[in-house]
């Protein structure tokens, strides 16, 4: 089946998700995300064909980088979207590549992006990417996540600050933007892939306890145990957590087909998610 053309922006203006293949982490540690903004930075200003000058590929409003998929707001400015996100992916998969020693795909094969025409929808989706964290049990107020532009870009709190605020702040106050992000956004409200992140059980929390339980320190370390190791702990965690098998399989790495082998010998944990 062909893919489906992706819906054009008459504004340029896009709202992007990136996601882990098999939804697997794609962040192991605070360096990781660090090296994912420092990436996301140098989309501002890149040397043109030329190389006697510089361009500017796009502009950010605003992300946020979650454990295992990255949300964006950005505007196409001298490059295409499809081309600013294969700038972004082929960076941090040589980065994380060569960092863990490892080789293949670390994204899905292809990110989602959709539309963003007119400024009602934009606050929308400025909301809803920085209560993400909020929404997946990370922490209780959106400003003490530190791999978003609400905290890093919007609040100050960090000195790498990529994004155009503003153009943002022309159109509402930071007072204004502060009561935004504060109030959840009405579940009546979809955004791209919206639903599907919506878990019982936060991929993070199962992360942590999957670590937790195997005494190692990355997903990654966990995936270089013994298989017959790695198949107890996730049975264990998925017990004790009520997680369903999609879930342990995108977070732990293990395929779907042997989780759910585990689940059905023994018993029935959970939703499946």
């Amino acid at each position: 089946m062909p893919r489906q053309a992706r819906e054009h922006s008459g504004t340029g203006i896009y709202h992007v998700m990136l996601r882990g293949i098999n939804r697997q982490d794609i962040f192991e540690d605070d360096e990781d995300y660090v090296m994912f903004i420092r990436i996301l930075s140098g989309l501002s200003s890149r040397p043109s064909n030329d190389l006697m000058s510089t361009i500017c590929t796009c502009h950010i409003y605003a992300y946020c980088l979650m454990p295992n998929h990255v949300h964006l707001l950005l505007r196409e400015k001298e490059w295409e979207l499809k081309d600013i996100m294969k700038s972004i992916a082929s960076s941090y998969v040589f980065y994380f590549n060569k960092k863990y020693g490892r080789i293949g795909h670390l994204f899905q094969d292809r990110f989602k992006s959709e539309p963003c025409d007119d400024m009602q929808y934009f606050f929308t989706l400025f909301r809803y990417i920085h209560q993400n964290p909020v929404k997946a049990g990370l922490v209780t107020d959106a400003g003490d996540y530190k791999y978003s532009s609400w905290s890093n870009d919007y609040l100050g709190l960090s000195s790498i600050r990529l994004c155009q605020i503003q153009p943002v702040l022309r159109r509402s106050s930071f007072e204004g933007l502060q009561d935004l992000i504060s109030i959840p956004l009405p579940d009546d409200v979809e955004c791209l892939d919206m639903q599907s992140e919506r878990v019982v059980v936060a991929d993070e929390v199962v992360r942590e306890k999957i670590l937790q339980v195997s005494g190692v320190a990355s997903i990654t370390a966990f995936q270089s145990l013994d298989k017959n190791i790695q198949k107890q702990i996730v049975a264990m965690v998925m017990q004790d957590l009520q997680a369903g098998p999609r879930q342990m399989s995108r977070v732990s790495g293990l395929s779907y087909s042997v989780i759910q082998r585990l689940s059905g010998s023994c018993g029935s944990w959970g939703q499946d998610r």
